[in-house]
C-alpha cells in the first residue's frame, strides 16, 4: 500500500512538472508570436502607404539620369498608296527585314476605296527605321503621330515596392513557423494570401511595361482610292454581261 502511494505521488509530481513546462513554453511563445504579428502589421501598412520616391533612385543611390530609360514608343500613321496589292507586298518585305509582325489587322472594301488597318509590333531599336520606310510606300502621307511615354519612374517605383512586399512575404513565412494554434495559422495564411496577390499584381504590371518598352507599336492605316472608271456597280456588271 505504501509503495502504491509513493508511485501515485511520483506520477502526480511528474505530470505537474510537465504541465508547468508546457505552460511556460506557451507563455514564452504566445507573446513572441503576438509581437511578431504586430510588427509585421505595422510594416505591411508602411509598404502599402510608402510615398513615391523623388528623385527616383536605384539600389546604389543613382538618380534617374544614370538609370536606363524605359520608353514606350507608339506611332499612328495613315498613308495613301497607288497600288494596294504591291504596297502590301512591300510592307511584308519591310516587316521581315525589321523582324516585326502584325498583331491585328482589319481590311475594308468600299465602292471607291480599299483600306487595311494594321497594328504592328517591332523591336524598339527598329521603330524609327521601319516607320520611315513605311512612309516611303505612300504617294501621300495623310497623318503621322509619334508618342514617347517615359515609364522609368513607374518602373522603378513598382520594382521597389515589389522587393519590399517579397521581404514581407518571407517574414510572414518565418512567423508561420512559430504559429501553434489553428487560429494563428489561419491568420498568418490570410496575410500571406493578401501579400501574394499584391506581389502577383506588381509582377504583372512590370511584365506589361517590359513588353511595351521592348516592342514598340505602330498603328498603320493604308488605303487606295479606286477611280470611278475602274469601278463597276452591280447593275453595270449585269448590263455588261448582257
Amino acid at each position: 500500500m505504501k509503495k502504491n502511494l509513493v508511485y501515485l505521488m511520483s506520477i502526480w509530481l511528474l505530470l505537474a512538472a510537465c504541465s508547468g513546462q508546457s505552460n511556460d513554453y506557451m507563455e514564452s511563445m504566445e507573446p513572441e508570436y503576438a509581437n511578431d504579428m504586430l510588427a509585421m502589421s505595422e510594416k505591411t501598412k508602411m509598404v502599402q502607404t510608402e510615398p513615391d520616391l523623388k528623385p527616383i533612385t536605384n539600389e546604389t543611390g543613382e538618380t534617374n539620369e544614370k538609370i536606363e530609360k524605359k520608353i514606350i514608343k507608339t506611332a499612328n500613321i495613315s498613308i495613301e498608296v497607288d497600288d494596294f496589292k504591291q504596297a502590301r507586298l512591300s510592307l511584308e518585305a519591310l516587316l521581315k527585314k525589321y523582324n516585326a509582325y502584325v498583331a491585328d489587322e482589319s481590311e475594308q472594301n468600299s465602292d471607291y476605296q480599299v483600306t487595311d488597318d494594321l497594328v504592328i509590333r517591332v523591336k524598339a531599336k527598329n521603330f524609327d527605321s521601319l516607320l520611315n520606310e513605311m512612309s516611303g510606300l505612300a504617294v501621300h502621307v495623310n497623318s503621322k503621330h509619334i508618342k514617347l511615354a517615359d515609364v522609368t519612374e513607374e518602373f522603378i517605383d513598382i520594382s521597389t515596392r515589389l522587393k519590399n512586399k517579397k521581404q514581407v512575404e518571407q517574414q510572414y513565412l518565418e512567423i508561420l513557423k512559430k504559429a501553434r494554434t489553428i487560429n494563428e495559422i489561419l491568420q498568418v495564411n490570410e496575410h500571406l494570401r493578401v501579400i501574394r496577390e499584391e506581389i502577383e499584381s506588381k509582377e504583372g504590371r512590370l511584365k506589361y511595361l517590359n513588353s511595351q518598352v521592348s516592342l514598340s507599336t505602330i498603328h498603320l492605316s493604308m488605303y487606295q482610292q479606286i477611280e470611278s472608271t475602274d469601278y463597276l456597280s452591280y447593275g453595270q456588271k449585269l448590263i455588261k454581261a448582257v
